[in-house]
């Protein structure tokens, strides 16, 4: 009799692979439209939102910032000078 290999085979390791790929691509098209759990727009008072900047920190120089008044996490218009507890710079380095 002839020896016999036990474990995985590279074919099989390479359909699993596939199987997996496509697995993932089914997923993520029927997540698409869903915003990411934790980016939900949120209410001013949740954030500490204010009019005015805070030591130097204003929305527009945040990353979260779209311009016009419209920022990524709150379902409210907010000012350019205005500032929040969700602050991040919106250059790193």
């Amino acid at each position: 009799m002839g020896k016999t290999r036990k474990g995985i085979t590279r074919r099989g390791f390479l359909r699993a692979g596939a199987v997996l790929a496509g697995a993932a691509a089914v997923s993520a098209r029927a997540q698409q439209g869903k915003p990411p759990a934790g980016l939900r727009k949120r209410k001013k008072s949740e954030v500490r939102y204010q009019d005015e900047p805070y030591l130097g920190r204003t929305c527009s120089k945040c990353v979260l910032y779209q311009g016009d008044g419209v920022c990524t996490i709150l379902d409210e218009k907010v000012s350019p000078n205005g500032w929040c507890s969700q602050w991040v710079p919106n250059t790193m380095g």
